[in-house]
């Protein structure tokens, strides 16, 4: 019998093809990496380690803000636990559709490090409401003050509708998180709602177990959600970081436009570009917004770079910004793995030792039946000499 091949299966290998497609233009096509190569231009070393540790930066304010969320509840977990929680998000955004897989994989991997899940998800939910926000706020930042500068140099109106369609949506979402954080009677009646489709669906064993299990942690979700808004200056502290991680997240362009020498260009206007290249990579649901994000970066760093560098400077920027991320943060996604794995030498051990149980028994009850034989044997050996002797007597 054949196997199908799963979506996900060929959805990943397209994306896998199209991103290896990417780079290998980037590199051979005119005025690709080769040509840069082959040519005069040379790049400043200093700059390009700048560019990296913006985007080591970018992860380390990351992880201190994890550890800062969880350790005031959970004194086990340490500094070292938020860094490979935030390698976890990171690998696992970067390779999932619109970065949707990162902070449900991060709630697992502190939920095998003895965290409950609902305060997991509450924590990872403000550290994002607080990081769109921040984004927001450099996006707000950008339209106001920047958009007659870039409407002049950037005359793309299908690239323009999806900046401005990004920016809704990322509105939206922050204010959808936001708003089922906070409200609990709206959370209630989501999972009433999942409760009558769980019972009526029949899919899953034991569905009233499930349910409590789900009205269980969506309460301590929103319990966390209150504990944390009553620390200010946690959340003070939080979106001064954030802040700063966003910005270092947008300074890596302008570390590679230095690099290659160029400094005519103002940071705050590649700031605000780089904030225009994610609104408008946002609406694409693809991992890494393949393709969109390249497409994005191209227009809009276009009047800063040049034709002549340009795609050098793209191909660097997503092997520090992406490629690099998802080498680095591969090996922690095990990490996520691990509760299973005991689970799975849990059961094989409790069957070993069921089946060694009903060995011992089967074995006892042989015992049993040899001994009640004998038994027997030896009452009708002694009915055959009590007669033997009566006949002697006669």
């Amino acid at each position: 019998m054949k196997k199908k091949i799963s979506f996900a299966v060929v959805f990943n290998i397209i994306v896998i093809a199209l991103s290896i497609g990417l780079i290998t233009y980037f590199c051979v096509s005119e005025d690709g990496l080769i040509d840069l190569i082959s040519s005069d231009i040379s790049l400043n070393a200093l700059w390009v380690v700048l560019a990296v540790l913006c985007q080591l930066g970018n992860m380390f304010i990351d992880s201190v803000v994890t550890y800062m969320y969880i350790k005031g509840d959970y004194s086990s977990f340490t500094f070292l636990d938020g860094v490979k929680s935030s390698c976890v998000g990171s690998f696992f955004s970067a390779i999932t559709p619109s970065s949707t897989g990162g902070q449900p994989m991060q709630v697992i991997f502190m939920a095998n490090k003895k965290i409950d899940a609902g305060f997991a998800t509450s924590c990872m939910t403000q550290k994002f409401v607080v990081f769109q926000i921040t984004s927001t706020a450099f996006s707000v930042f950008a339209l106001i003050f920047k958009f007659d500068f870039f409407i002049s140099h950037v005359n793309t109106p299908v690239l323009w509708a999806f900046v401005i369609a990004g920016f809704f949506s990322q509105v939206v979402v922050t204010g959808l998180f936001i708003f089922i954080s906070f409200n609990r009677r709206f959370s209630n009646w989501v999972v009433r709602v999942c409760s009558k489709l769980i019972r009526k669906i029949k899919l899953i064993k034991n569905p009233e177990k499930y349910i409590k299990s789900i009205t269980d942690q969506v309460e301590v979700f929103h319990d966390g959600n209150k504990a944390l808004m009553s620390k200010p200056k946690l959340m003070v502290k939080s979106y001064l970081l954030v802040f700063v991680q966003v910005l270092l997240m947008m300074l890596v362009p302008y570390c590679i436009y230095r690099a290659f020498g160029l400094n005519g260009a103002s940071p705050v206007d590649m700031v605000c570009s780089q904030a225009f290249v994610t609104l408008a990579s946002a609406m694409i649901p693809l991992p890494g917004a393949t393709g969109a994000a390249e497409l994005a970066f191209s227009v809009f760093y276009k009047m800063f770079y040049g034709s002549a560098i340009l795609k050098s400077a793209l191909l660097l920027w997503r092997v520090i910004t992406y490629y690099g991320v998802i080498l680095i943060c591969a090996p922690f996604s095990i990490l996520t793995k691990k509760k299973e794995d005991e689970k799975a030498v849990r059961a094989d051990t409790a069957q070993q030792e069921n089946s060694t149980d009903q060995g011992d028994t089967e074995s006892l009850e042989n015992l049993e039946d040899t001994e009640s034989t004998d038994d027997e044997s030896c009452e009708s050996s002694g009915e055959f000499l009590d007669i033997q002797q009566v006949q002697d007597e006669i």
